[in-house]
């Protein structure tokens, strides 16, 4: 179990055991590999295409294959690793020496800090291979997938609260992030009467719109946050 490094600072301790329990993880290990290593090849194939390319567009190219990427699998990755990130806690009874040490909030907080800091640290190391290859670093594209996989964790870990069991979060997971890619996708380009309602309950729309419209994948974020930290005040451990 985490000791705390602070008694200030427990919040801070949850998110530090959260993010390392992820890197020493095979599970996460296998999957920062895969990104990293589809990123790679497909700068090598954007490279061989780089005498019929302009600068700009060859930029846009590496990066357009991390955006595709994220965008099909990046639900899948997070629900696959971060769907017991609090019920793992609550089934092993573990849960309750940090009910006793600090704030129910503080611990939510702490446990989405912990898996954003970790895909925020893999995006950085994907795109680290783009620009070490075209000496780029395109940071609409960057920000596009830092808030696809906002949202991804923030519903992880809402749905680890509202499930008891890690097997049913893990399948249920699993489910989300095969029909959300293609709900989303369907919903913003289909003439269907419920696909503009569809749509909106997906972040695919507003990362299509652009702009400012990503703004609202960062609200629904912070309303899975929020009802998180309600529910796990209503909780007991």
């Amino acid at each position: 179990m985490m000791k705390e490094k602070g008694a200030d600072s427990p919040m801070w301790a949850i998110c530090q055991h959260e993010f390392f329990r992820l890197f020493k993880s095979i599970k996460s290990l296998i999957t920062v590999a895969f990104i990293v290593g589809i990123s790679y090849l497909v700068s090598d194939l954007v490279n061989q295409a780089a005498s019929f390319l302009p600068q700009q567009e060859l930029a846009q190219g590496h990066a357009l294959g991390i955006f595709v990427l994220i965008m099909l699998f990046g639900p899948l990755f997070v629900f696959s690793l971060s769907h017991d990130v609090i019920n793992r806690e609550l089934a092993g009874r573990t849960i309750r020496f940090l009910v006793t040490r600090t704030s129910r909030n503080q611990i939510i907080l702490g446990k989405f800090l912990g898996v954003a800091f970790f895909w925020l640290t893999c995006m950085f190391i994907t795109f680290g291979v783009v620009l070490a290859t075209v000496q780029t670093f395109d940071a609409k594209t960057f920000y596009l997938c830092v808030s696809l996989l906002i949202y991804c964790i923030s519903l992880a870990l809402l749905l680890s609260l509202v499930i008891p069991r890690p097997s049913y979060t893990m399948f249920l997971g699993i489910v989300i992030a095969l029909i959300m890619p293609g709900l989303g996708l369907w919903s913003t380009f289909s003439s269907h009467p419920a696909a503009p309602w569809i749509k909106y309950l997906t972040p695919f729309s507003f990362m299509e719109k652009g702009g400012a419209w990503t703004s609202f994948i960062w609200l629904y974020a912070a309303a899975f946050l929020i009802a998180s930290m309600y529910l796990f005040r209503r909780r007991d451990c």
